[in-house]
């Protein structure tokens, strides 16, 4: 599964792995998903996954 993820700070957005985006993000991928389904996104302190189209 890929997510584009957005740094908060700079507005850069990058598609990355769900692995990926845990690791940058802090957070254990399960809830990532979790976030996704619920929400259509996931924040964490300098990141927001967003769900793919």
């Amino acid at each position: 599964m890929h997510i584009m993820v957005k740094d908060k700070r700079t507005g850069s957005e990058e598609w990355m792995s769900l692995d990926k985006a845990a690791e940058l993000m802090r957070l254990d991928p399960a809830e990532i998903e979790w976030a996704l389904e619920e929400f259509g996104e996931c924040e964490s302190v300098d990141y927001i996954a967003i769900e793919p189209e």
